[in-house]
């Protein structure tokens, strides 16, 4: 296997996709409330039909994407939100937001195009799927988030990831949601994924400046119309 590359998708991973939308998708609904405890991967294993292994492959996925927290011995549980937004977040429009992400994150992608292991895109592998199959704009929107946030960790810098998950932070406020309410429609669904897949892509290729420009076109693409350019 090339470095830097991992096996096509397999059945059984396939499997564990579904799997994970499944829970996902569950998870959103609040079925499980913030702090909660799931039930033992037995019983999940039996409640939705899969081998353990599955299961397991499921619940990997969705603790990198900070849904779950697994702990030995305890058990599964459903993520407490997220930290409150601190009183400089707050102060920082979603103009200036939108800015200060066109400076960070196509070179942050950049980085993450040298640091990236396969497991590093197994994560963003995971987060496409759950883009792909989002069937609600929240949905649409956790993992958008979700996949940014595993382009920051594979960049393995943890400055980059602190600044990358700060701006991410107000992008939960409501006002930065009204306005990206605005590009809910079927085209604008599409070019945000075509652009995901383009990303993610062009990190498998260890392409640099395909994934700088393509990270650049899409921020500069949610920027138009958001702010109504």
């Amino acid at each position: 296997m090339v470095h830097g590359m991992v096996d096509p998708v397999k059945p059984a991973d396939r499997t564990a996709a579904r799997l994970q939308q499944a829970l996902a998708a569950a998870l959103q609904a609040g079925r499980w409330q913030p702090g909660e405890r799931l039930p033992t991967e037995r019983a999940l294993s039996e409640t939705y039909g899969v081998a353990r292994n599955t299961l397991r492959r499921a619940l990997d996925g969705l603790e990198r994407a900070g849904l779950l927290e697994r702990h030995v011995g305890r058990g599964t549980f459903r993520k407490a939100a997220s930290p409150a937004s601190t009183p400089e977040e707050e102060a920082l429009s979603p103009a200036a937001v939108l800015e200060s992400r066109l400076l960070l994150e196509p070179e942050m992608l950049a980085l993450a195009v040298l640091r990236a292991t396969p497991a590093d895109l197994v994560r963003m592998e995971d987060c496409l799927h759950g883009t792909d199959a989002a069937g609600t704009l929240a949905e649409f929107e956790h993992w958008d988030a979700a996949l940014h946030d595993a382009f920051a960790q594979a960049t393995h810098n943890a400055a980059v990831v602190g600044m990358s998950r700060s701006l991410a932070r107000v992008r939960e406020r409501t006002d930065w949601g009204q306005l990206k309410a605005r590009g809910n429609t079927p085209g604008h669904r599409a070019t945000l994924q075509t652009q995901h897949h383009a990303m993610v892509a062009a990190l498998r290729a260890r392409d640099r400046e395909g994934a700088r420009q393509t990270m650049r076109a899409h921020i500069l693409f949610i920027q138009a119309y958001m702010m109504g350019e």
